[in-house]
């Protein structure tokens, strides 16, 4: 289908919204979110008042409160689905709702007697129903709520209307926007619209003249229901959401019944709900298909006049067309207007596919040269909008005045014109050439990405770049080879291109060229990678020389050869080493090997050799070297044959190359020179802990300390031993062992009074008579001749310390010498003593245990010391802690370590006394359990004295328990939720007291009984709960009661034993002799307890007794004759509430009342009969006769025959209204003629021209003429027994 100047639509881009939000279940574009939270709450408003009108009308019933359960909870689900902004509650808000609503409907309609009702709250809710009665529903003879609308329904009783219009003149204009139109496939159809005034049409015929043909035209009428569908049409192809503002099509007569106000503010209007007159355009629920044309959107979108409408035809063929004649459903003419309408093919542009780029989406490569070419066709002059875009950037371009064959005629015929587009493609990326429209020369536009036409290819094109592939050496070139072994290979590494927008490389073509020397052929070789994602390329050579790349192909391009194109490769030799080994003598001796080497290769270099001792296995070793040149000095500490050998040789390129030729082993007998050094164990420790290096002296007269020796024995060695008075040189001889113990004497002045010296090696000889001066540190020697001691410290002499359970204990300290110290203790009656480290002289030793605590003994950091015996003890007391039990006088004990307490009665009070010992205050905690609630309750109870008095609770009756959990004092303060450790160490822990129950009686329900004149005070069936008696208590049970009669003010006093819980009153000797009120007391009662009875003015002790006397039923209108919803209503005698039983059309219904008028609507004609009468629920019953009222149908007028229809007569000619009459005659009946229907009266009320009544009517048909314009219908009617509306309206009465 062909669009009247198409317009391109550019859709809008969406921007995701920063955080995603829930979008509502209805759009913001068809209602608003403030809107919709308006309706949402103005419906639960509206849901609530109806709810409550449905409270006051009909009072309590299930069926309501059922229904508006199920209402309330409809509405809070549907809620949270709707998602309206701001207004979609939580899950909890929705529960809180639904409680709430819930809860109102209980309190309203549930009338269970365990659930509050709000007639509680509304104790006159009968006399308000019936206040509103008469504006409420009434009860029919169904028994079920009617409203007297429903039942009297103006629908039935007077239909029909007949209207009459004067046509006036009717016009057509053909296309009244000069738009223009083309054929253009799939539908190739254009639907040229009409616009008409003042009338619709019935058919249209119009004619078409083929272009450049002299034959005739051809006439095409077309029907009603043909227009129907091509309107239908044009609302599939140009459906618009945007026209919903102001455009209107009509497909049928004008009529002012769908005109309203909201036409012109953009609402769709009741007739575009209908699909029919006065159709808003665009109200279809399908989406757009076609676009409309600036020109023609203005058109649909302009408000026609009240009288206008738009109908369009349907032309599938290029030519001339104009309106022929237009006629209307009476076979009126119209005025026909408008210029004729040009119908051409519609033009068209697309790519010529060329041979060289056949895919739609080509692959170049970059500095190619390409051409493409555009096949416009259409009426000439062409003007051709087409764009290019590069990487994104786009470049638009205009062609215009493009003019095919100049031989061609000047009839609108369309052409084939070719137009090339030369490519330029130097730059990487995606290349695109597009069509954006085509404009012919009688103003038909083409856009492809409205119609496309043919295949994707031939709108658009597009042709991706692509860079050449390239190679290059990686981490090679002529000034940096690459290394190659000998015997072995080396990898070259060839860089490949890789890109997004790059070909991949196919294959390298490398030459290799040898040294000169080298005996090899040059050759010229093919690498290929694995995958055309490889961005490397390895290649192994064997061969010294040069490498050079050749050329580079890709997969779809010739690549380039990049920098550095050419590697060389270097083979490099094999390392050498040059060995002189010489002997080392000293001391008449040879004392080593010294090994002189001189590298060949490249550095660094590993030289490995092996060292073998007498018959031992040689061991290998290796020295890392990094120049040409190095020494090796080999001297061993023991004697011996050393043997050494240098195998191999490693340098940068090659591993442990073995070494040839002489000169690389030496084997000599090496005797070591002499050498002494201290054995250092470190023996003592410092003050901070650390290891010390001087030796300790505690006693003696000589120091002992080790030495090791090395070289031959036997040895001889000469010390020194430096004191505050001088040195003196001290010889060791003939030492054999390699480790000898030597002792030395303490220099005198040191020995005295302690102090310190130090010993220090000077020199040692051999075997081999090779004396060697020494040089190592000499050992200092620390001479002590005090011993530590220690002691607990006390300022008083006491030595004992009082502390809380649990607490730690410091005690004082006191010792001499050097710290750290060492101390070993225990306490009294423990066997196994403890260890403590002390860094200070006056440290103190931390317990936590209570006793005596006796030190054991001491050692400082060098020396034991001693426990001074008078004060090596210390003792270690604890505070009491606080207990708690209960008194002797609280009960007696029992077996299982309770106290049993003497029972009392509910409400006494009562007391235990606790006792207390510890430092007040105290703080005491207990638990309570009751029968009634097994879980236990802690409480804490606080005394200042050394006793407590425990509050029993006597409240209600039951077995009480109390259990002591804890006790605090200001010594062992009690913390918050302690419980007690362990089982109970106390007797009295428990208490137990049984509280007895006080008797009760009273009524179960506060309900009237209701007793007949004559019956006897006895229980009978119907009164359920009423008159039972419940007994609370121990059984039996002594009641008194008292019956007074407030007719003769006489009491009568009955007394009863009852051995149950409940017990119904019950007194047959006792006569109901009056009628009114009598009043039934409980007095006093009692059980088997000693326990008196419990307060009666709270319970319900007195109950009341109705007698009634015989119900009576009395007719408040005196006729015989009913309409159909009009009210019975007779007034009922007796004591409320009634029973009545009565038949309609023989059909037996009863009904209770609370209300002495009774009143029922039939809802059908039929005899209504009243058979009997009872009150006092149901009792006293009288049954009665001859009590019957007839009811009648409301009549009904027809004006013709019930149908709305609609004269249209020109001036002078008259219409017949007629009238149909249902009911008995005679009938009288009132009609009336008002004004037309107008969108300007829309909303208003019209105007009532005339009104006339005709009486006496006794047939059931009537007629009038008219030629007068307006709408003629009935408002009232009247038969022999009922009417409707009840008033007759005013107006003058006609007989018939």
């Amino acid at each position: 289908m062909a669009t009247p100047n198409p317009i391109r639509v550019q859709p809008a881009q969406a921007q995701a919204p920063a955080a995603p939000q829930p979008q509502p279940l209805i759009p913001t574009d068809i209602f608003d979110a403030q809107s919709q939270r308006f309706y949402a709450l103005s419906a639960i408003f509206m849901l609530q008042s109806v709810k409550l009108h449905n409270f006051l009308v009909y009072g309590m019933n299930t069926s309501s409160f059922i229904r508006w359960l199920v209402v309330d909870s409809a509405w809070l689900f549907l809620l949270p689905i709707l998602r309206i902004p701001r207004l979609s509650p939580s899950w909890t808000t929705q529960i809180a709702l639904t409680v709430m609503l819930w809860s109102l409907d209980t309190a309203l309609f549930d009338h269970s007697p365990f659930t509050f009702s709000a007639s509680m709250l509304i104790p006159s809710l009968p006399s308000m129903s019936s206040l509103i009665r008469t504006g409420g529903p009434d009860i029919s003879t169904e028994e079920r709520h009617v409203w007297a609308h429903d039942v009297v329904d103006s629908q039935k009783h007077l239909l029909g209307q007949h209207t009459v219009k004067l046509s006036p003149i009717s016009t057509a204009r053909l296309n009244p926007a000069q738009l223009s139109f083309c054929l253009a496939p799939p539908h190739n159809e254009v639907l040229i619209p009409i616009l008409f005034n003042n009338s619709h049409p019935n058919s249209i015929a119009y004619s078409i003249s083929a272009l450049g043909d002299k034959s005739p035209s051809k006439t095409f009428t077309l029907q009603s229901k043909e227009l129907t569908k091509i309107e239908q049409r044009w609302r599939d192809y140009f459906h618009d959401a945007s026209l919903t503002k102001s455009g209107r099509l009509d497909s049928d007569p004008y009529d002012p019944e769908y005109e309203n106000d909201d036409y012109h503010s953009g609402k769709t209007d009741q007739a575009a709900k209908k699909g029919g007159r006065g159709r808003i355009m665009g109200s279809s629920d399908k989406p757009p298909k076609l676009p409309l044309s600036p020109l023609a959107r203005r058109f649909y979108s302009t408000p026609l006049e009240s009288t206008q409408s738009i109908t369009h035809i349907s032309v599938t063929r290029p030519g001339v067309v104009t309106l022929v004649d237009v006629k209307a459903s009476d076979n009126s003419g119209f005025r026909i207007s408008g210029p004729e309408v040009l119908v051409v093919a519609c033009p068209t542009a697309r790519f010529e596919v060329p041979k060289d780029l056949p895919a739609p989406k080509a692959r170049e490569c970059a500095g190619t040269e390409k051409e493409l070419a555009i096949v416009a066709e259409g009426v000439a002059p062409l003007k051709l909008n087409w764009h290019r875009e590069i990487n994104g950037r786009r470049e638009s371009f205009v062609a215009e005045g493009i003019e095919g064959n100049p031989d061609a005629t000047n009839l609108p015929l369309s052409q084939n014109i070719t137009i090339p587009v030369a490519l330029s493609l130097s730059s990487l990326g995606t290349h695109r050439y597009a069509i954006d429209s085509l404009m012919d020369g009688a103003g038909n536009f083409f856009e492809p990405a409205l119609r496309p036409v043919g295949s994707a290819d031939h709108i658009a094109r597009s042709v991706e770049v692509i860079g050449r592939s390239s190679a290059t050496f990686k981490n090679c070139g002529l000034a940096f080879p690459v290394d190659l072994r000998k015997g072995g290979d080396a990898t070259l590494v060839l860089a490949l291109s890789k890109g997004e927008r790059l070909d991949s490389v196919k294959s390298v073509m490398v030459q290799y060229v040898p040294p000169m020397g080298f005996k090899a052929s040059p050759y010229t070789k093919e690498y290929r990678p694995k995958t055309s994602a490889d961005g490397e390329l390895p290649i192994v050579v064997k061969q010294p020389g040069t490498y050079t790349i050749m050329s580079v192909d890709g997969h779809e391009c010739s690549g380039d050869v990049m920098s550095p194109e050419v590697c060389k490769v270097v083979e490099q030799p094999l390392p050498t080493a040059d060995v002189k080994l010489e002997t080392l003598h000293e001391c008449s001796g040879d004392v080593g090997v010294k090994a002189s080497l001189v590298l060949h290769g490249t550095p660094p270099y590993t030289i490995f050799y092996t060292e073998g001792k007498n018959r031992e296995n040689p061991r290998e070793q290796q020295r890392r070297i990094t120049s040409a040149r190095d020494e090796i000095v080999f001297q061993p500490e023991s004697s011996g044959t050393y043997t050494y050998t240098f195998t191999h040789v490693s340098d940068k390129y090659y591993h442990k190359v073995p070494l040839t030729g002489e000169g690389r082993s030496i084997r000599k007998i090496v005797h070591p020179l002499a050498s002494a050094d201290f054995v250092r164990s470190y023996p003592s420790r410092g003050q901070d802990g650390k290891p010390s290096a001087q030796m300790n002296s505690c006693s003696g007269k000589t120091v002992e300390f080790a030495v090791d020796l090395r070289g031959t024995p036997p040895w001889s060695l000469k010390l020194q031993v430096a004191g505050p008075a001088g040195a003196k040189i001290i010889e060791e001889s003939d030492l054999t062992e390699s480790r000898s113990r030597l002792s030395v004497p303490i220099p005198e002045e040191v020995d005295a009074e302690g102090g310190m010296f130090q010993i220090d090696l000077v020199s040692v000889v051999d075997a081999n008579r090779c004396e060697r001066s020494l040089n190592v540190p000499g050992i200092p020697v620390n001479v002590q001749r005090l011993r530590p001691e220690v002691k607990f410290y006390s300022s008083d002499g006491q030595r004992r310390i009082t502390i809380l359970e649990g607490q730690i204990a410091s005690l004082p300290l006191r010792l001499t010498g050097q710290a750290p110290w060492t101390l070993n203790y225990r306490r009294t009656g423990d066997e196994r003593t403890q260890t403590a480290t002390l860094r200070n002289p006056n440290d103190y030793l931390s317990v936590q245990r209570k006793g005596e605590y006796e030190l054991v003994d001491v050692r400082d950091a060098n020396c034991p010391g001693m426990v001074v015996p008078m004060e090596k003890t210390y003792t270690v007391d604890w505070v009491p802690q606080p207990t708690a039990k209960f008194d002797v006088s609280a009960g007696l004990a029992a077996k299982n370590d309770s106290i049993i307490r003497q029972a009392v009665c509910e409400g006494t009070e009562d007391y235990a006394e606790i006792k207390l010992s510890g430092r007040p205050p105290f703080q005491i905690s207990y638990a309570y359990i009751s029968d009634n609630d097994k879980r236990a309750e802690t409480h804490t109870l606080s005394s200042v004295q050394t006793s407590a008095r425990l509050q029993l609770r006597t409240s209600f009756g039951g077995h009480h328990r109390y259990q002591l959990l804890a006790v605090g004092d200001v010594s062992y303060p009690l913390k918050a939720g302690q419980q007690p450790q362990g089982s109970a160490i106390i007797r009295g822990q428990y208490l137990e007291q049984t509280v007895s129950t006080r008797p009760t009686a009273y009524f179960r329900s506060p309900s009237r009984l209701s007793y007949c004149v004559g019956n006897s005070l006895s229980s009978r069936v119907g009164h359920g709960d009423g008159g039972i008696v419940v007994l609370n208590g121990q059984a039996p049970f002594h009641l008194t009661l008292s019956i007074k009669n407030f007719a003769n003010n006489h009491v009568v006093r009955k007394t009863v034993e009852v051995k149950e819980h409940a017990w119904k009153v019950d007194f047959p000797d006792y006569s109901l002799d009056t009628i009114g009120p009598t009043l039934v007391t409980i007095e006093s009662m009692k059980d088997s307890s000693p326990c008196p009875e419990a307060d009666p003015s709270s319970l319900l002790r007195q109950i009341w007794i109705d007698v009634a006397e015989t119900a009576a039923v009395v007719p408040l209108d005196r006729k015989e004759d009913y309409c159909v919803g009009e009210p019975i209503s007779l007034q009922l005698e007796g004591t409320p509430p009634w029973t009545v039983h009565y038949a309609f059309n023989g059909k037996v219904r009863e009904a209770t009342s609370s209300f002495s008028k009774f009143s029922r609507v039939a809802v059908e004609p039929g005899l209504f009969k009243v058979l009997t009468i009872a009150h006092q629920r149901n009792m006293c019953q009288t049954e009665l006769e001859n009590l019957s009222m007839r009811v009648h149908q409301i009549p009904s007028a027809r004006v013709s025959h019930g149908r709305s229809v609609e004269d249209n007569i020109r001036e002078g000619d008259q219409a017949t209204i007629s009238f149909e009459l249902l009911g008995t005659p005679p009938f009288t009946f009132t009609y009336q003629r008002t004004e037309l229907m107008t969108p300007e009266k829309r909303g208003k009320p019209l105007q009532v021209l005339e009104t006339h009544t005709v009486s006496g009517v006794t047939s059931h048909t009537y007629s009038i003429s008219s030629s007068n314009e307006g709408t003629w219908t009935v408002t009232f009617i009247a038969d022999k027994y009922c009417r409707y509306p009840t008033n007759p309206p005013d107006s003058s009465i006609e007989s018939a």
